[in-house]
């Protein structure tokens, strides 16, 4: 009988299945990765300031690798949206890390505002982990410094979409909204991470969009009856906004109207603006007026399409009241009975594919 564990925030939940019932599992192929530790060594030591966009595995990764060199460059100054998410992971910086919030917006107009300390003369490195995107395609390091620091960047960037049909993999309108405003910073090198089974992959500096995205590996499913989505375990899935989103590149190994199983922990609760006023009665779930844009707006489409063109069982830890009465959405106490209720879906001999780490792969029917 066929066991799989997915990354569900700091631990991995069992999924045991029958080996009838069991189609394609998305694995990490088996090549090697590239980390230049001695040029991303030399970078760091001639930076100024070091702009960490997340916590995700690979960033964490990446600074504990680079840790010598922190303790040497003690001019280089570090900066992050939480740096208590980054500490927890890399104890070690306990202390440099200084608390970057975005800049404040202007009352004058909905105009990309800069964070002072983006324009501030000397090199600077941006890191972050690259995942797929329902609305960029890709979000990768320019992507999330602008999401970070960069005040009205995600209104300005929803604004040049036409539509708001989840396009990951896809360049669109808003990456390249997000890419102009990236090229704005002055002496900046942004580095996207990429992982394999959860550890740092490769590194990838000032890539463009085609060669970050064909770094993900592809992985072919005949599309099934049921799929099962992980969002990708700790600093992947510590909101639901993580969720919603990393679950569009695995949407092609399942059929449409098919059952899919999302584990996301979402320990940190909505994680947008848009999500939380849909919990709170705020905001109705049809609500996609571009001209009350408020962050995660998206997110709102994106939920309701996934409940309209598939039945969708969550495994998390938010609270029923916001799954089950406000988001809409069916839930499950733990693995086992998600599990059994999927197999209820999808009959007795019907198949589902698993994607362990929905953020590292791109899915192709087939």
């Amino acid at each position: 009988m066929p066991e799989l564990w997915i990354p569900y925030g700091a631990v991995e939940n069992l999924v045991t299945l029958q080996a009838e019932n069991l189609g394609v599992v998305a694995e990490p192929p088996s090549d090697q990765g590239s980390i230049e530790i001695e040029r991303m060594s030399e970078l760091v030591k001639g930076a100024s300031q070091v702009f960490v966009c997340d916590s995700a595995p690979p960033t964490l990764e990446f600074l504990r690798a680079l840790l010598p060199v922190f303790g040497e460059s003690q001019g280089t100054s570090l900066a992050a949206p939480a740096p208590k998410r980054i500490e927890a992971g890399v104890p070690e910086l306990k202390g440099r890390v200084n608390t970057l919030p975005p800049p404040v917006p202007s009352t004058e107009g909905a105009g990309a505002v800069y964070a002072p300390q983006l324009m501030e003369k000397g090199l600077k490195l941006v890191v972050g982990s690259a995942r797929p995107d329902p609305l960029f395609g890709i979000l990768d390091a320019k992507v999330q410094a602008c999401l970070n620091w960069v005040a009205n960047s995600n209104a300005i960037a929803a604004g040049a979409r036409e539509g708001m049909e989840p396009q990951p993999l896809q360049k669109t309108a808003a990456f390249d909204a997000m890419e102009d405003m990236a090229s704005k910073i002055p002496e900046s090198k942004f580095l996207s991470l990429l992982s394999r089974g959860g550890k740092l992959w490769t590194v990838m500096e000032d890539a463009p969009f085609d060669a970050i995205k064909n770094a993900f590996p592809k992985v072919q499913m005949p599309q099934t009856k049921g799929l099962v989505v992980g969002a990708g375990g700790r600093g992947y899935d510590d909101t639901f906004s993580e969720a919603v989103r990393a679950v569009w590149s695995a949407i092609d190994g399942v059929k449409r109207t098919g059952s899919i199983l999302l584990m996301a922990e979402s320990s940190e609760g909505m994680g947008s603006t848009a999500l939380e006023m849909l919990v709170t009665g705020q905001m109705s779930g049809s609500e996609r007026r571009r001209e009350k844009y408020v962050d995660g707006l998206e997110e709102i489409f994106y939920l309701n399409k996934l409940k309209q063109e598939y039945d969708v069982l969550l495994l998390s830890g938010l609270p029923e009241t916001y799954a089950r009465s406000k988001l809409g959405l069916t839930t499950a106490k733990g693995s086992a009975e998600a599990v059994g209720r999927m197999l209820n879906k999808v009959g007795r001999t019907g198949k589902m594919n698993v994607v362990p780490r929905a953020p590292e792969f791109a899915i192709l029917s087939g």
